[in-house]
């Protein structure tokens, strides 16, 4: 597993990034300074693309009556009947909906004037109904237990939040992100050199996460 540290090592011994491998202690202040850099590259790149490793899924069970659940820690891409399949229409505006109807569910929106957010079945369940929630997470981040996930690096030992396979290539791609990033002058020799290095990283990144290889044909 790669640690918030290690990028920070890789991050000082890198050429073009302005940071001294010295300066790359946890408590120091440069690091600090880098540790920031990562955070937003972190976020910025991972919220690029719907990766197809972002994908969770979360089970409920509804009883009669039971109207509202729990928003998932993510955005959802759709709901689906456990046994059909069917997916649950998404209602964005609700106001012209009986609030009170009670059926089997047919769709659904979210709450956000709720003091938890909430996900509302419409009609109100009449029974017990099982649901998948397919969502997209946010949290690219884990505890060094790997129990608990986080929107950013909070200590040295934190871990990235992606498959094993992805963890180096992502690394390369962040760490020059934030090298780009430093440098600041599009008239710095080593500008455009630097964003051809990332662009090369970030390909070979997309293509290692495409769930199924696929060969290029030739013609000839």
């Amino acid at each position: 597993m790669i640690t918030a540290q290690r990028i920070l090592d890789e991050l000082g011994t890198s050429a073009w990034s302005g940071f001294s491998a010295d300066d790359m202690i946890y408590t120091s202040t440069d690091s600090k300074q880098a540790l920031t850099e990562l955070n937003r590259g972190l976020r910025y790149l991972l919220n690029l693309k719907d990766f197809p490793f972002r994908r969770k899924e979360k089970q409920i069970e509804t009883t009669s009556g039971a109207e509202a659940f729990t928003m998932v820690d993510g955005q959802i891409t759709g709901i689906y009947d456990s046994k059909t399949l069917s997916e649950l229409e998404f209602i964005g505006d609700s106001s012209k909906y009986d609030k009170e109807a009670v059926g089997t569910p047919t769709g659904y929106w979210v709450e956000y004037n709720n003091p938890k957010v909430k996900i509302r079945l419409y009609p109100i369940p009449d029974g017990v109904y099982n649901y998948n929630i397919v969502y997209n997470q946010f949290q690219p981040v884990k505890d060094k237990d790997g129990k608990r996930t986080k929107y950013e690096f909070e200590s040295e030992a934190d871990t990235l939040n992606i498959p094993a396979n992805l963890e180096y290539l992502f690394m390369d791609c962040l760490v020059m992100r934030v090298i780009i990033t430093n440098m600041k002058d599009e008239q710095d020799e080593n500008f455009r050199p630097a964003i051809d290095e990332f662009n090369e990283y970030w390909r070979n990144f997309i293509k290692a996460c495409k769930p199924k290889r696929q060969n290029n044909r030739v013609v000839w």
